[in-house]
């Protein structure tokens, strides 16, 4: 059975002793390059690029060869313009801050200033910035934050529609990545809402707009929905029948609580997720939708379920509410759980590699029963986490799975 077959039939509703694994088959099941260096070197691959996609977590493209060492099941395609709307058609060598040596898209110009900062700009101003010594961006410009009225809105760049030369591209990913892998193919499309209007407004004027500017916010959400549905249409047109999955991200929750209350996510978010979700569902229904959300999110599980969400990522452990034999009880015949088998957040604590893969069969035991699961860590290993945890992880994921198969657990 290959991978593209194992998670066509978990799909189906066919694979109740045994689950997918993911490692690097979305942009939050990955780790920092410098993880990835490093575990490069303890695979002795060391010969293999890294290329940094995510330039806003600094996260690279991962080998299948790796993939397939670790056990994964996925392979992901993305739209050219990812982050920071820099074009990744072209890539250009250079090195990370410890001198590994690395490529970035052409486009990736950083200003560096004389305190060592690096900034990106987007429309001629900087957008983002990275502290010396840091490991990530963070937004330093917010484009609408003094928008009052819905003239006031303008298009930026996630509500700009792709060029039909970035649409042909994306395609033709998706077609080689079908062509010359046995694994499932994942589009990164985002979507994102939330995490996108935090950007363009600032968290504090998005949460305040949210709830006193309505309409404002009505007008922005549609504009932008309108631009992911065009850019939908566009790609699945070309290449849909050979996707198997389409990962949304929009984080909802908080360590502690969801960051809207729920009538409040059905009011102003939902419809405009549904409507890109629906598209999917009623006109490529072998499609599934992957939606990563962070934190305390138990409660809105129904309302995203009824949205459309068929597979929901990380599933945050360590954040309250979010027990996972609750979660599997409660859910785990409504939704495909994809993590939650490993607890980054607290990883540090397992010292041992014993240690590490008594958590993960532990973690096991609980979200494969029935099926229903796709194997992964919470979120993106850190750039501090040591090679031989992660692979000691997936080993363990390998080893349960074939022991489930051959109904020996």
């Amino acid at each position: 059975m290959t991978s593209r077959e194992r998670v066509q039939k978990m799909f189906r509703g066919e694979l109740k002793n045994s689950f997918a694994i993911s490692i690097g088959g979305m942009a939050n099941d990955n780790m920092s390059a410098y993880a990835y260096a490093n575990l490069l070197k303890y695979l002795g691959m060391e010969e293999k690029p890294i290329k940094i996609y995510d330039l806003f977590q600094f996260i690279p493209l991962m080998d299948v060869e790796v993939i397939d060492r670790l056990g994964g099941d996925f392979v992901h395609a993305q739209r050219p313009r990812y982050r920071f709307n820099l074009d990744q058609k072209e890539w250009r060598p250079g090195t990370l801050h410890d001198g590994t040596p690395c490529y970035y898209p052409a486009e990736f110009q950083p200003i560096r200033t004389e305190d060592g900062s690096l900034y990106v700009e987007m429309d001629g101003e900087r957008y983002a910035r990275m502290p010396k010594g840091g490991l990530y961006f963070d937004i330093i410009r917010h484009p609408l934050e003094d928008a009052e009225e819905v003239e006031d809105l303008r298009l930026v760049h996630p509500a700009v529609r792709m060029s039909d030369e970035d649409i042909e591209y994306t395609a033709n990913q998706i077609e080689d990545l079908y062509q010359n892998t046995d694994k499932a193919v994942v589009l990164l499309f985002a979507g994102q809402l939330i995490e996108q209007a935090q950007r363009d407004f600032g968290f504090e004027e998005f949460y305040c707009k949210l709830a006193i500017e309505k309409e404002l916010m009505h007008a922005y959400f549609q504009m932008v929905t309108d631009a992911y549905l065009h850019n939908l249409e566009g790609i699945l047109s070309r290449a849909g029948e050979k996707l198997d999955v389409i990962w949304f991200c929009d984080d909802i929750g908080t360590q502690q609580t969801l960051q809207i209350s729920v009538p409040m996510y059905k009011e102003m978010i939902k419809p405009y997720e549904k409507q890109m979700w629906d598209y999917i569902h009623q006109n490529y229904p072998h499609i599934r939708i992957l939606f990563h959300c962070c934190g305390a999110i138990f409660d809105v599980i129904p309302e995203l379920i009824d949205a459309g969400v068929d597979l929901l990522n990380p599933v945050q452990i360590s954040a309250k509410g979010m027990d996972p034999e609750r979660l599997k009880e409660t859910y785990g015949k409504d939704i495909i759980f994809w993590g939650g088998g490993t607890d980054t957040q607290n990883l540090a604590n397992l010292t041992t590699v014993e240690e590490v893969e008594e958590h993960a069969r532990h973690l096991l035991e609980i979200f494969s029963k029935g099926g229903n699961y796709v194997f992964s860590q919470i979120h993106n290993f850190q750039a501090d986490v040591p090679p031989e945890k992660i692979v000691a992880i997936f080993d363990q994921a390998k080893k349960y799975r074939e022991k489930l198969e051959a109904g020996e657990v």
